[in-house]
């Protein structure tokens, strides 16, 4: 290093303040050289900051609410659990009984105990508010405690009355619809359709003025395609409508398949019996309406007659 400063000083031997400001030069340079080298990894880095900066930070996720639904159908399941460990038998009655009255969710029956429990609960602890707002003074708690449990059985079984109704509608309806849907089997017959066939397109047909039974025959079109026996597809069928002449149906075909007999001709006969049968139901409504109507008619009518023919001759004795 003196070397070097001799040299410059020889170059130079008047003054050393060029060789200090050349000295000062290289220092600077090589102070700022490695900041000018890192200049774009740093504004690599503060892109990056201000980037992250300008994000939006996403606002905390609150905690997830508890899904009313969810709970319900927990409360079905646990309820339906209960029941057919306790009495398998019972279930399996109400869960064809749900069938026939048109519910077909494997969850109905749970549903269907929660309903009952729930009804005589509400039931319950309606007529007892009441009891303790609108009841007499007198009254004791013994009918208190009678009012309160009268009122929760019926709570308790009025769905099941509820769900005998629907299954009586569903039953007229599917008694109604299937001499239509016989006729058209016979015309899907005669056409050569095969019977699974017919049996999708009529379900098809029948779906806006018979829903019920379309939904029905869909199903069976369903269980035919998954494999299931024509004659099995529909003894299922006629458990779930609970109509003899879907089981006389099933007879039919079986007896038409292993007898060769003509199948259009076979349902064609069938299908004049059915529309007898229900012309013939008809009729007996129809000879035992007088007899219903002589109940209300002595209820209703015959004291008021009584009193209209009795009454004048009343008045006019009194005035004499």
């Amino acid at each position: 290093m003196e070397s070097v400063i001799e040299f410059l000083a020889s170059l130079r031997p008047t003054s050393l303040m060029p060789v200090a400001a050349l000295l000062l030069l290289v220092g600077g340079g090589a102070v700022v050289w490695p900041l000018v080298a890192a200049k774009g990894n740093r504004d690599d880095v503060k892109r990056r900051l201000r980037v992250e900066e300008q994000t939006p930070q996403k606002p905390a996720e609150p905690a997830p609410k508890r899904n009313p639904s969810a709970v319900r159908e927990k409360a079905a399941r646990t309820a339906q659990e209960f029941y057919a460990r306790s009495d398998p038998e019972n279930v399996a009655r109400l869960r064809m009984r749900l069938i026939q009255a048109g519910y077909m969710d494997p969850r109905a029956v749970g549903m269907f105990f929660l309903i009952r429990f729930c009804g005589f609960v509400g039931a319950a602890l309606a007529t007892f508010i009441f009891n303790e707002w609108m009841a007499n003074a007198d009254s004791t708690a013994t009918s208190r405690s009678a009012f309160v449990i009268m009122f929760g059985a019926a709570g308790y079984f009025l769905p099941g009355l509820i769900l005998s109704q629907k299954i009586r509608e569903r039953s007229r309806e599917y008694r109604n619809g299937f001499p239509d849907f016989m006729d058209l089997m016979i015309v899907c017959s005669d056409a050569g359709m095969s019977m699974e066939a017919g049996i999708e397109r009529v379900s098809r047909e029948l779906a806006k003025t018979y829903p019920s039974l379309s939904q029905n025959l869909q199903l069976v079109s369903l269980e035919l395609r998954a494999g299931r026996s024509l004659d099995d597809a529909l003894k299922a069928l006629a458990d779930r409508l609970s109509l003899d002449e879907v089981r006389s149906f099933a007879t039919l075909l079986q007896q038409s398949k292993e007898l060769g007999t003509s199948l259009s001709g076979a349902l064609r006969v069938f299908s004049d019996e059915m529309r007898h049968k229900r012309m013939s139901l008809a009729e007996e409504k129809a000879h035992a309406l007088p007899a219903k109507m002589s109940v209300p008619v002595t209820v209703c009518i015959l004291p008021v007659v009584l009193m209209i023919a009795i009454i004048p001759i009343i008045v006019k004795m009194t005035s004499q």
